[in-house]
């Protein structure tokens, strides 16, 4: 049927509703999937360990993957665990002083909550090979 709106003839249709109501429908749904540009957070469980922390973020950076840290000095480990869960990031980095002792890091894949130790000279490699096994599964 046809009404006026501000002089001009406009031909009214109950489709217009049923769209606005499905892209309303639609834009809550999206805001439901969290997916992150971050890839990879870097995190430890002891105090002390900022410096560390930072020299690992600065690594990955250098390498073109993106990464962040949280910038408290001391964060708790569950905090930074569930940072990473709620903003969606896949991979946590994870250094302690035994890791650091060993010339190792853990690479905690936060989907399946399976970590996996490697060397750090390895680090950006099985960063990049582990994030390409997320990309396509």
């Amino acid at each position: 049927y046809q009404r006026r709106v501000r002089g001009k003839s406009v031909i009214n249709t109950s489709r217009n509703c049923g769209i606005e109501r499905l892209f309303s429908i639609m834009e809550r749904r999206m805001k439901d999937v969290k997916t992150s540009v971050v890839k990879v957070l870097v995190v430890s469980g002891q105090k002390g360990l900022m410096k560390e922390r930072m020299k690992l973020l600065n690594l990955l950076w250098k390498a073109d993957i993106s990464a962040e840290m949280l910038y408290k000095a001391n964060p708790k480990l569950l905090s930074q665990f569930q940072h990473a869960e709620n903003e969606g990031i896949p991979l946590c980095l994870v250094i302690g002083e035994s890791e650091l002792e060993q010339g190792v890091v853990k690479l905690r894949n936060n989907h399946e909550r399976e970590e996996k130790t490697i060397a750090r000279d390895d680090l950006v490699a099985e960063t990049r090979k582990l994030l390409a096994d997320l990309e396509s599964s």
